[in-house]
């Protein structure tokens, strides 16, 4: 791992303006910077670059820090970008082994379980007795030698402990967490794999992180197969290295085999990969037993501004390619492409590449359907567009997907389409949109009508004024770090990192849910300038909020106690409110002497 006072200390380091300088012509706009937006097409320059480290466009919303600048141009992992920035500096990246955050399931020795797996199941294809079937299998896929090394399949052998057995230095319980053995409900442990092929999946860093594999024909072959009622694929569960929702299989060996990738095609599975590529067709990935969705079209296009998604031409396929489009419309940012092939009924990649030729797939690429075209000829189906309710029609169904896309080119063309085939007005339709507003959100209000206060407005003062928390006292900040979600998270990331800035703590968070939101809060301005103002304000909006929710739970344990039919249970819930209401009365007297006059 990356120490995180490393990373913290490169943030810091580096001035995030030198950064974005080399890619974004930027000029002084205050004591900040500001450029067109290289994430979308604009005119009007909406990008800003803030010298506390991170960034914002007030175009199409996209925001974050250094690292998280470097990890969407260039389409790199977190790790990646920070030896990237590393380098811009001219620093060498530490590593250390370290437990990872007790929020995240643990990783420790998972991949090193996995990559032994990996070794055996290649040894076994080339070695095992029944290597021989798997290896014929595959010939008959058109999967040659040099494809197969190339992808590292292998063979899971028959028998429900062969692999257990081979690896048994590493203990039953670290194979059942590396999805590679199964505890049954007598807690017997056994091989998930057996008698497939099998394919590694790799992460971007060519880690092993999970399997897929597939029963083959295993004619004359000894040993006990896969049962009937197993499927014909099979790929590993979900573990703390392995999210089947966002993985693409080939994604790694793509990468690896071209220097520059003009487009990435996405297939159904991975023999259809294997299969394309032993033909001389690269760039394909697949994606693991799920529809593709959002977090895998952002992950292809952090790597091509091209993607072509391979569907079959019947009903099933045309409904898998719609379900796309939504999925990648938010992700269509400006010189960012989507196109469809539809393959004849009955025939998937891998037949197709073997019954007529790669030139003949190629040429199926090449002739892809681009997204806008796809996307009317869905919407117009089975309507008359003579009939002005079935225009009316048309554009409650389009209008809706259409806002999913960020503002740029292909929104403005897709809203003047169905303008012309509606026959109404753009500017109207344009108005029916939630388009993202030009201008920075107003601040959330600190304090509502009838005195609570919002923990968002908390969140948004700790984000852009960090400080605050070391100038708490100490029954403030006793407050904080026992606030449930978000807040609490922040408050005990900065009492770990009292010096930490935004730039600091956005950089903590990146790669987590929580970043989007506290990007966001980033990127609004506070209303008071002042950093003695903002102080002041956030202690008494940190008391009022405590003040509320101490009188939120005493509420709830006075309604547990109307509730109770229990006299034990009656005894307990009064001691406890009148405790609460003591703790409650204290921290309000505490905290009165703390506030500002």
């Amino acid at each position: 791992m990356i120490p995180q006072s490393f990373i913290n200390g490169l943030i810091e380091r580096v001035d995030i303006a030198d950064v974005v300088g080399g890619r974004v012509k930027l000029r002084k706009a205050g004591g900040n910077q500001m450029g067109l937006c290289p994430f979308h097409d604009e005119k009007t320059p909406s990008f800003h670059v803030y010298a506390d480290g991170h960034y914002h466009c007030f175009g199409c919303g996209a925001h974050g820090t250094t690292v998280g600048f470097l990890m969407e141009m260039d389409g790199l992992t977190f790790p990646e970008a920070v030896e990237s920035l590393a380098a811009f500096a001219g620093v060498e990246v530490p590593r250390e082994h370290a437990a990872r955050r007790s929020e995240r399931p643990p990783t420790e020795g998972i991949y090193e379980v996995l990559a032994a797996a990996d070794e055996r199941f290649r040894g076994w294809l080339g070695g095992h007795a029944e290597g021989a079937a798997a290896r014929a299998y595959l010939t008959s896929r058109g999967v040659d030698g040099d494809t197969a090394r190339q992808f590292g399949v292998g063979l899971a052998p028959s028998g429900w402990e062969t692999l257990k057995s081979a690896l048994a230095k590493f203990g039953e319980e670290k194979l059942v967490d590396a999805g590679l053995a199964v505890k049954n409900e007598r807690g017997r442990v056994y091989d998930r794999f057996r008698a497939r092929v099998v394919f590694p999946i790799r992460d971007t860093r060519g880690r092993v992180i999970g399997f897929g594999g597939r029963v083959y024909d295993r004619s004359g072959a000894k040993g006990e197969g896969p049962g009937e009622n197993e499927p014909k694929y099979l790929n590993s569960p979900e573990t703390p290295v392995f999210r089947k929702g966002e993985e693409l299989y080939g994604l790694f060996e793509a990468r690896r085999t071209a220097r520059r990738l003009d487009h990435l095609l996405v297939v159904e599975g991975y023999m259809d990969v294997v299969a394309l590529a032993s033909h001389g067709v690269g760039g394909a990935v697949a994606t693991l037993g799920t529809a593709v969705g959002e977090a895998h079209f952002k992950r292809l296009f952090r790597h091509v501004n091209r993607v072509i998604c391979c569907f079959d031409g019947d009903a099933a396929g045309r409904n898998a390619a719609w379900k796309a489009v939504d999925a990648a419309f938010p992700a269509l940012t400006a010189g960012r492409e989507l196109r469809f092939v539809f393959l004849p009924d009955g025939e998937d990649p891998d037949s197709l590449v073997r019954g007529r030729g790669a030139a003949h797939f190629r040429g199926l690429i090449e002739d892809a359907v681009p997204v806008g075209e796809y996307f009317w000829d869905h919407a117009k189906a089975g309507l008359d567009l003579d009939r002005v309710d079935q225009r009316a029609t048309l554009c409650d169904f389009a209008l809706p997907h259409i806002a999913l896309l960020p503002n740029g080119a292909l929104r403005d063309i897709l809203l003047r389409d169905l303008a012309a085939l509606a026959r109404t007005n753009a500017t109207d339709l344009q108005r029916r949109l939630r388009a993202p507003p030009a201008d920075p959100p107003a601040p959330p209000a600190a304090i509502e009508a009838d005195g609570e206060v919002k923990t968002e407005a908390l969140l948004h003062r700790l984000v852009r004024q960090p400080s605050l928390f070391a100038g708490l006292a100490a029954e403030e900040r006793e407050a904080l770090l026992a606030a449930d979600g978000l807040l609490g998270e922040v408050a005990r990331f900065l009492a770990e990192q009292p010096s930490a800035d935004t730039a600091v703590l956005l950089g903590w968070f990146v790669g987590e849910p929580s970043h989007a939101p506290l990007a966001a809060f980033a990127a609004r301005p506070l209303m008071l300038r002042s950093a003695s103002a903002v102080a002041a304000e956030f202690s008494e909006c940190l008391r009022r909020h405590v003040a509320a929710e101490g009188g939120r739970q005493r509420r709830e344990l006075l309604d547990r106690v109307r509730r109770s039919d229990s006299l034990d249970d009656l005894r307990r819930l009064r001691d406890a409110k009148a405790a609460a209401d003591s703790r409650a009365e204290a921290a309000d007297s505490r905290m009165e002497s703390v506030a500002p006059a």
